[in-house]
């Protein structure tokens, strides 16, 4: 598998995150920089759901979705159709 073209960049810490993040790296053998692009990943991968969550949550109280029943109700009424 091909991998990813890369991107220097510099970026500014605060001292205790820098050595929190190395000692975790040391720890589980890993580098500074692999910490740092996993975060990164993470992330985002936490923004995109915050996104769908958002959209999904205006569309639920379209339908009047307050709660977990409603949503096994309309599931249910669905699935009878």
């Amino acid at each position: 598998m091909k991998s990813s073209p890369v991107k220097k960049a510099s970026i500014t810490l605060p001292t205790e995150l820098e050595a929190g993040l190395k000692q975790l790296a040391k720890k589980e053998h890993r580098t500074f920089s692999g910490i740092l692009q996993e975060a990164a990943r993470y992330y985002l991968g936490v923004r995109k759901l915050e996104a769908i969550q958002s959209k999904l949550a205006g569309k639920a109280r379209k339908l009047h979705l307050t709660s977990e029943d409603d949503i096994d109700r309309l599931v249910h009424e669905l699935r009878e159709k």
